[in-house]
């Protein structure tokens, strides 16, 4: 687990997620990237959770991306911010992610 600011990323040869944040009580953006070979075809399942408090969810066929507003963001600062969930690519490869940062 790393710190939302101003950068934390974790990734692997699948892709990865980015969060970004400028500083204490700045808003937060996210976003996951995948190999060329998940960008079509791939239904996502995301949760964003801020301190285990639901903020955001994304059920989608793109790569998902959000943000946490700059009045949230500093509610939960010194808080965990956790992004999760699966990517299913076809009917049988199945991609499930967990990262977590501190908020500043």
């Amino acid at each position: 687990m790393g710190h939302c600011s101003p950068q934390y990323k974790v990734g692997a040869a699948e892709g990865g997620l980015t969060v970004q944040q400028a500083g204490k009580g700045k808003a937060i953006t996210w976003g996951i990237y995948v190999a060329a070979k998940y960008k079509t075809g791939t239904t996502w399942h995301v949760t964003v959770r801020a301190d285990g408090t639901k903020i955001d969810s994304k059920n989608q066929a793109y790569e998902p991306h959000g943000s946490v507003n700059a009045a949230r963001a500093a509610k939960y600062s010194g808080k965990i911010l956790e992004i999760s969930g699966s990517a299913l690519h076809g009917k049988d490869d199945l991609l499930t992610f967990d990262g977590k940062c501190k908020i500043a």
